[in-house]
């Protein structure tokens, strides 16, 4: 039984909030999009217990990628950002950790756009908007600094320009604004200000940082004034970064101003910096994939702790998910990963690790993957003359589509192909549908099960046809491949019976072509294929894990692609591509657990009873078991049991349905 802690699950997404809208000049939609991101920050605002700050500094390097040296400064110099994630849930798990260790912590939305040279609070983008509208609506001319400081030795730390915001406004006059940025930079707008009096600015700016930061600081300012330097922040900020001055001590103890050459920042911010243990450790859980992963569940578990406890929650939770649903690991790590325990060796679990990462040839393997996948990616673009889709699929989807459409536009379109209306009759009427009366007509059908579903099942069993037709190499027999297709169908639409939110997703569909990735990468790679199906067979490995490791994706990620590509309905596309891993589906991730359930099942009735535990035992992970726990709240080894028995005696009954439609 998987621990309260993980019910939650994990869910990746990603969204573009519009914040340019508050701005002076606005921009086309796609323009925003492609410039900005959105993130979630984490700013330490003060500690508590000081028996906690040794735990909260360790849990930061960890979870912040930080030097011990800086966590350790940021513990005791509160308040300061401890950083920044492009994931909502992330940053909330990280809050709650941080909570047991007794430290009071905050999340901010932030932007980061490629116009600025700094990330930015939604709420701050906003108030420097209402403020040049004021500027812009009084005509009053006005300056714009943007400063930032840095130590002026390597192995210093500063503290944090927030915890300084109120001693800051009273530094300057009450007509000035001011927005604390981050830890190390601010911006002023200084109003009836200009060029000639900058310098007294100048001074202030300096003499405070010296006096309220530390006396061994580089201040950089740059300035540009309102309206003579543009009419938006982004032109402004443009200008104060070419307009930058530097303001350091000279041997005479004054400070010196210094005009900053502006250098390409490509070329001057490059480091050879060696990977730390941290970033090691999460590049190996993270990228591990076939035997590779198998080796580092194979280690015992407190050493496979204790490595694994060195890398962020989000990627400690991203490695548990991929585990077995049944493995001996689950209770150990659901609770280590929950309480966040130390462990005492981590020197053994470096070695043991490291011994992983150097059979992997971690990054050879990662290009060779990565080239892979950029060319089955650029070869997808030509998908349309790789799957011949039948005429009839097609118009039926237009049809479908069109809201002038009605009920019996579908069926005449589907009456079109005499074969495709025999077969969903016959399947409608099979075991599977568990109908008091018989279903005559594809009208009948339509009426009763609804037009979505008659819909996404007959473009799904003309475009299964492929399946028949298709060229597979000789590395599967079409037949096999299209049989499992019809039984995870079957399987997929009688789990989905009892729940009503998925009466309209397609669930037969989703089952049908949950493989037809698998298709696609044979017809085209059968080569590199040849060789996903050989180290599967010698590992005893399922195909898709040894995919992600060769190819960088699974046939899942694949048929989401083509699915996409074919405007195909949103949880049909996100049941294919995420079957294996659904918790990444952005909005559909019960739909696409219960598909992989269904496929599990499928494989289980068709293997013998030697084979299952080795070949199959990765096929439904623990990320199946917390979704299938959101859909039945008594969901676990008996459910599955019986799952399992049901599915035999609905197969059995299933074989003269399945001869009668083309098998």
């Amino acid at each position: 039984m998987l621990p309260k802690y993980f019910d939650c699950g994990i869910k990746f997404r990603h969204s573009f909030k519009d914040s340019l809208l508050v701005l002076t000049i606005q921009y086309p939609l796609e323009l925003k999009k492609n410039m900005i991101d959105t993130f979630y920050r984490i700013v330490l605002k003060k500690c508590g217990k000081k028996e906690n700050l040794k735990a909260l500094s360790r849990f930061i390097v960890k979870e912040f990628n930080l030097s011990d040296e800086n966590a350790d400064f940021i513990v005791h110099n509160p308040p300061a950002i401890l950083g920044d994630m492009n994931n909502q849930d992330n940053a909330e798990l990280a809050l709650k950790h941080l909570d047991v260790l007794d430290a009071d912590c905050v999340i901010s939305t932030i932007i980061k756009d490629k116009r600025l040279p700094f990330s930015i609070k939604q709420k701050q983008l906003k108030w420097i908007s209402k403020e040049f509208s004021k500027t812009l609506r009084a005509c009053v001319e006005t300056t714009l600094f943007y400063v930032t400081v840095e130590p002026a030795k390597a192995d210093m730390y500063l503290p944090s320009l927030i915890g300084k915001k109120d001693e800051l406004e009273d530094t300057f006059r009450y007509s000035d604004s001011l927005f604390v940025i981050d830890d190390s930079s601010f911006i002023l707008l200084g109003f009836a200000s200009d060029r000639d009096g900058s310098d007294v600015v100048f001074d202030k700016i300096v003499n405070f940082i010296e006096n309220n930061i530390h006396k061994d600081t580089i201040v950089y300012i740059g300035m540009a004034i309102i309206p003579e330097d543009g009419k938006s922040f982004y032109d402004l900020i443009a200008v104060a970064k070419k307009n930058l001055f530097s303001f350091k001590k000279d041997v005479t103890g004054f400070p010196q101003k210094i005009e900053v050459v502006q250098q390409d920042n490509s070329e001057s911010r490059k480091k050879d910096v060696s990977l730390s243990d941290i970033q090691v450790f999460t590049l190996c859980f993270n990228k591990a994939r076939g035997k590779f992963y198998n080796d580092l569940t194979a280690l015992p578990p407190d050493v496979l702790w204790g490595a694994l406890s060195r890398i962020p929650i989000s990627d400690q939770k991203k490695f548990f998910l991929k585990l077995p649903h049944d493995s001996h690991l689950t209770p150990f790590l659901a609770e280590k990963i929950k309480t966040q325990s130390e462990y005492a060796d981590v020197e053994t679990a470096r070695k043991k690790v490291r011994r992983v990462i150097s059979e992997m040839q971690l990054v050879e393997n990662l290009k060779e993957r990565s080239l892979n996948q950029k060319h089955i990616v650029a070869n997808l673009k030509h998908v349309d003359s790789m799957f011949n889709i039948p005429d009839v699929a097609l118009q039926v989807y237009k049809v479908a589509s069109d809201p002038e459409s009605d009920i019996d536009d579908i069926v005449s379109n589907i009456m079109i192909d005499p074969s495709l209306s025999m077969k969903i009759l016959k399947i409608v009427n099979s075991p599977f549908y568990r109908r008091a009366g018989q279903m005559n007509s594809i009208k009948d059908a339509v009426l009763i099960l609804g037009r979505d579903e008659i819909v996404n099942m007959a473009f799904g069993l003309s475009l299964s046809k492929s399946f028949l037709d298709a060229d597979l190499k000789g590395l599967i027999d079409p037949l096999t491949l299209w049989k499992h297709s019809m039984e995870t169908a079957f399987i997929s639409r009688y789990l989905c019976e009892s729940i009503p939110e998925f009466k309209n997703f397609g669930a037969f569909t989703a089952g049908l072509l949950h493989d037809v990735g698998k298709v696609y990468l044979i017809e085209n790679f059968s080569e590199l294929y040849g060789l996903v199906l050989n180290r599967a067979e010698e590992h005893e490995i399922l195909t898709g894990s040894i995919e992600q490791e060769l190819l960088g994706m699974d046939h899942g990620g694949i048929g989401r692609m083509i699915g996409e590509h074919w405007n195909l309905p949103a949880p049909l596309v996100q049941a294919i591509g995420f079957h294996h891993q659904p918790s990444g589906a952005p909005d559909y991730s019960t739909f696409a657990a219960i598909v992989g359930f269904a496929d599990y099942l499928v494989n289980m009735a068709s293997v013998a009873q030697e084979i299952r535990n080795a070949r199959l035992k990765q096929l439904f992970k623990v990320d199946h078991m917390i979704m299938m726990k959101k859909l039945f709240s008594d969901f676990g080894s008996k459910f599955i049991e019986s799952a399992f028995e049901e599915t035999l005696k609905l197969l059995d009954e299933s074989v003269a349905t399945l001869k009668n439609i083309g098998l």
